[in-house]
C-alpha cells in the first residue's frame, strides 16, 4: 500500500475514532441513536451488494422491521426476548409471503438474504446499546470495539511485515497465518492494557483471567467476521461494500469484525464476571 493510501487510512481511522468516543461518552440514547444511523447504513449497503434496491417490497419490509427492532431497546426488559422473536417470526413470515405473491420478482432467495441482512445488520450490533446499557456502561462497551478493530490493526500491520504463509486464500488472499498470530497477540496485548485502566481510571476490579479469556475470544471471533464480509463480497464479485469511508470502503467495511465481536461480548459479559465494583 502507498504512503499516500496509508495516510488516507490513518486519518479516516482517527476521525472514525473521535466520532465513537463521541458516542461512548455520550448519553446512551445518543449513543443508541449512532447505532440506528448505521444500522441503516449498513442495511444500504447489504441492500446494494444483493442489487435488492429495485425490490421495493423488500426494501420497505427491511427499514421497518429496522425500526420495530432499533425501538426494542427502549420495551421493559422483561419483554424484550419475546419481542424480538416475535418481530423476526412475522418478518420472515412477511418476506415469504411477499415471495409469493411477487414471485416472478421476488425468489425465495431474496426472502433469505433479506431476513439475513437484518439479523446481520440490525440484530448484531444492536447488541452495542445492550452492552452501553449495562452497569459500568461506558467502560464496557469499549470491549467490543477494542475486541474488533485492535487484532485487525495488529493483522494488518504485522502481516504486511511478515506475513509469508496464507490463511485462506480462497477467501481473502492477503490475509495470512502470521497476521491471524498477530491479531491474538495484539488482542491479549490491548485487553490487558485495558484491564489497567478500567483498574485505576475507572476504579473497578478486574477478573484478569476472564478479560484475557474474552481476548482470546475476540481475536478469533473478529478474523471470522472479517473474513465472512469477504466471502460475500467475493460471492457478489464486490471490491467494497460502498465508498463511504476514504481508504476503507463502506461502513460495513469497517464494522465486519465488530458485527461478530458485539454479541459475543454481550453474552461474555452476562455469564461471566469481569469487572466488578
Amino acid at each position: 500500500m502507498g504512503v499516500s493510501k496509508l495516510k488516507i487510512r490513518l486519518i479516516s481511522a482517527l476521525i472514525g475514532a473521535i466520532f465513537v468516543l463521541g458516542m461512548i461518552f455520550s448519553k446512551p440514547t445518543v449513543f443508541h441513536i449512532g447505532v440506528a444511523v448505521a444500522c441503516f447504513i449498513v442495511l444500504h449497503e447489504l441492500q446494494a451488494t444483493f442489487k435488492q434496491g429495485k425490490k421495493w417490497q423488500l426494501v420497505v419490509l427491511q427499514y421497518a422491521f429496522a425500526v420495530a427492532l432499533l425501538l426494542v431497546p427502549f420495551i421493559h426488559s422483561g419483554i424484550r426476548q419475546e419481542l424480538t422473536v416475535f418481530l423476526l417470526t412475522a418478518y420472515l413470515m412477511l418476506l415469504l409471503i411477499c415471495s409469493v405473491i411477487w414471485h416472478e420478482s421476488v425468489k425465495f432467495a431474496d426472502a433469505l438474504v433479506s431476513f439475513f441482512a437484518v439479523i446481520y445488520g440490525v440484530i448484531f450490533p444492536l447488541y452495542l446499546t445492550y452492552i452501553r446499557s449495562m452497569e459500568w456502561g461506558v467502560a464496557l462497551v469499549f470491549l467490543p470495539f477494542l475486541g474488533a478493530w485492535m487484532p485487525d490493526t495488529f493483522a494488518y500491520f504485522i502481516g504486511c511485515r511478515f506475513g509469508k504463509h496464507k490463511l485462506i486464500p480462497g477467501v481473502s488472499p492477503n490475509k495470512t497465518i502470521e497476521g491471524a498470530a498477530g491479531a491474538v497477540f495484539g488482542s491479549i496485548v490491548t485487553f490487558t492494557l485495558y484491564g489497567f485502566i478500567l483498574t485505576y481510571g475507572f476504579h473497578l476490579q478486574v477478573c484478569y483471567p476472564a478479560l484475557i479469556g474474552l481476548s482470546l475470544l475476540c481475536s478469533i471471533v473478529a478474523q471470522f467476521g472479517d473474513l465472512t464480509a469477504s466471502v460475500i463480497k467475493r460471492e457478489y464479485n464486490m471490491k467494497d461494500f460502498g465508498n463511504l469511508i476514504p481508504g476503507h470502503g463502506g461502513i460495513l467495511d469497517r464494522v465486519d469484525s465488530l458485527l461478530f465481536i458485539a454479541p459475543v461480548v454481550y453474552y461474555f459479559l452476562m455469564i461471566f464476571e469481569v469487572v466488578c465494583k
